[in-house]
């Protein structure tokens, strides 16, 4: 990959809309505590991004060097669209959010560039690994419309795939679905190529990119022989230009079916694995495609409460908002109004969750104060399945709770996936 790639569309800007005010919203982009949690993110006044510590130390990223970013951010006397917000400088410069982050990214993409000359391949592997997770966060919260993130997603994608070419256990291929009459890019992720494998397709949130999710193929999914195909959801990524809707899931059926067309994995054990937003996906197709999927697990789903009540959904951080509206591709995101649109995604509504009971293995997994996703949300996607079970995240160290809830997932799918 050239090394010139980041320099050529990284140029100063100064002129470039600011994130937080690319969806317009009548309300306050600030933080309001509400006294709720974000399962996988971390509410700080001050910030319109979530500091998503959490998400980072499992993407195997130095929390210390995260502070060390932040904290230029924070310390920045660079214009802010908005003086009460840390992450608000505007113009590709010191102190912006995208700037401070790419900088961090390619100091690792030129190391992978010099251990790939001296030939140290495993460690040009892990630098263009950190340089990819890096870029994309960058690129966070994604948003359709913001350039100096459009740009970060295409060198996170340039240096996870660069990764990759230097990676002696793994393999990862792309594959490119048709659907609504462009293709959507795939990323299969193979430990090995000697049999067919069983899936896991792996749909994200509506704030992550599928290179995100590395670290649950490595350390959980491959050493039990199975494979990862992750993807973009609606709205984010390669999928930007497919709109979020009540039928987002058809974009997943169309991959569990197009996967009769690919090599390396076998079309009898397919299983689906959503966190957050992608977590309503998988579920609802739990119900559309009973003979196709073996068995789902969901983490942090957005299945019900959320959807019920616009006091609940007044509780969603306002880049959460924005990134609905993003991702459905309307204009504003002021709850009142953004709530109407979003009734529909509640699966209880759809009549699918409480009033009938599937074959398919269930797993649900979250933190049972969590706003987009409370305990009666994971008993509800349980109690709909004849082999349904929960896995509750309510001890600290919450960090510590997740990552055992990720091996216990990995754990389940490998028992569905075998027989």
């Amino acid at each position: 990959m050239s090394e010139n790639l980041s320099k050529e569309l990284f140029t100063p800007k100064f002129h470039v809309p600011e994130t937080s005010t690319l969806i317009p919203n009548s309300s306050t982009k600030k933080y309001v505590n509400t006294g709720d949690d974000i399962m996988d993110g971390e509410e700080r006044k001050g910030w319109y991004r979530l500091l998503k510590f959490m998400l980072w130390a499992w993407q195997g990223l130095d929390i210390i060097e995260c502070y060390d970013v932040l904290a230029r951010i924070s310390a920045s006397n660079n214009e802010r669209s908005d003086d009460e917000l840390l992450d608000s400088v505007t113009g590709f410069r010191s102190g912006n959010w995208s700037y401070e982050w790419t900088q961090k990214a390619m100091s690792y993409q030129k190391k992978a560039g010099e251990f790939s000359v001296n030939g140290e391949r495993d460690k040009a592997k892990k630098a263009y690994y950190l340089a990819s997770q890096f870029y994309s966060i960058a690129s966070y919260p994604h948003l359709k419309g913001d350039e100096l993130s459009m740009q970060a997603q295409v060198l996170a994608y340039n240096n996870y795939r660069e990764s990759f070419k230097y990676n002696d256990n793994y393999e990862l291929k792309e594959v490119n679905v048709p659907f609504q009459g462009k293709n959507v890019k795939c990323y299969l992720h193979l430990p090995h190529t000697e049999t067919f494998l069983p899936v896991v397709i792996l749909s994200g949130g509506l704030d992550t990119l599928q290179c995100d999710y590395h670290s649950l193929f490595e350390s959980e999914l491959a050493p039990a022989g199975i494979a990862m195909l992750t993807v973009d959801l609606p709205g984010v990524g390669y999928s930007s230009h497919v709109k979020l809707e009540q039928n987002a899931s058809n974009l997943l059926q169309a991959i569990i079916h197009h996967l009769d067309n690919v090599p390396w994995v076998d079309q009898d054990r397919i299983a689906l694995m959503g966190m957050r937003f992608g977590g309503n996906v998988a579920t609802r197709l739990a119900f559309l495609e009973p003979k196709k999927v073996k068995t789902v697990v969901c983490v942090g789903p957005a299945v019900g409460s959320v959807f019920d009540k616009l006091v609940n959904f007044k509780k969603l951080p306002p880049m959460l908002l924005d990134c609905i509206a993003s991702r459905m591709q309307t204009g504003n995101s002021r709850p009142e109004v953004l709530f109407q649109s979003c009734v529909p995604f509640s699966l209880i509504k759809q009549g699918l969750l409480a009033k009938q009971r599937i074959n398919t293995p269930l797993l649900s997994i979250g933190h049972q104060n969590d706003i987009m996703c409370n305990k009666y949300d994971l008993e509800l996607i349980a109690r709909a399945s004849r082999e349904g079970e929960l896995r509750l995240i309510d001890k600290p160290p919450i960090f510590e709770s997740y990552l055992n809830c990720l091996n216990a997932s990995a754990k389940w799918l490998t028992r569905h996936l075998a027989e």
